[in-house]
């Protein structure tokens, strides 16, 4: 069994846009994409320090060890294919706490890039709120807040945005097939829990100054 290292890793997952549809009508065409996809792209990701960690159907997992590596690296791979026909890539990335084993990295927020991923539009770069804190305080960097995706099974809180400077295009979200929670949704939660707990002290609270006035009647 290969060795297991956990460290921080900023992870990215690319999909090609319109694929599924490409293969079903002309495979040679297809498996050409898949061969130009990866001389164009390994280069790139070995240029910015990146892992081609390995290939998933069209799609790409790649890691770097930090945000910047990565996000730099997502918009020269979306500069480059940009005038491939039918290379149309949508770009997810996510930094987190991930277990790497031989060429495969596991996780939940390996999971959270995966889902980050559908949020970019064709061409664009969707972040979650993490790598989007890291390029906050950088004036070559403008994202745009998309939401919370709807992530079934994972405990931590999750934003998702896309990056819109560098020529990238902002999502359109009535194009998006994945969800983001309804608005308001972390507000009540949170909330629910804040009110419920706070309910709960002060019925100890009074509980105890009744049992403290029993006492000193008895006394």
């Amino acid at each position: 069994m290969p060795e297991q290292t956990r460290k921080l890793a900023a992870i990215v997952f690319t999909d090609i846009v319109g694929f599924t549809k490409l293969s079903a009508g002309n495979e040679p065409a297809a498996l050409a994409l898949l061969e130009k996809q990866r001389e164009l792209l390994k280069p790139i990701v070995e240029k910015h320090g990146g892992s081609w960690l390995k290939e998933i159907g069209d799609g790409l997992l790649l890691s770097f060890e930090t945000t910047k590596e990565a996000v730099h690296c997502a918009i020269e791979m979306q500069q480059v294919v940009k005038e491939v026909e039918n290379l149309n890539l949508r770009i997810g990335i996510h930094q987190g706490e991930v277990v790497f084993q031989g060429n495969d990295v596991i996780g939940d927020d390996v999971n959270i890039a995966a889902r980050i991923e559908p949020f970019a539009a064709p061409g664009g770069v969707a972040i979650s709120g993490r790598v989007n804190a890291s390029l906050e305080r950088d004036p070559d960097f403008e994202t745009h807040y998309l939401g919370q995706p709807q992530l079934k099974g994972v405990s931590q809180t999750v934003k998702a945005y896309c990056i819109t400077s560098h020529g990238l295009p902002k999502t359109d979200m009535s194009k998006v097939n994945a969800k983001l929670e309804p608005e308001g949704f972390q507000w009540n939660v949170k909330n629910t829990i804040g009110i419920a707990a706070s309910m709960i002290g002060l019925f100890m609270l009074i509980n105890f100054m009744f049992l403290r006035i029993g006492y000193a009647d008895k006394d």
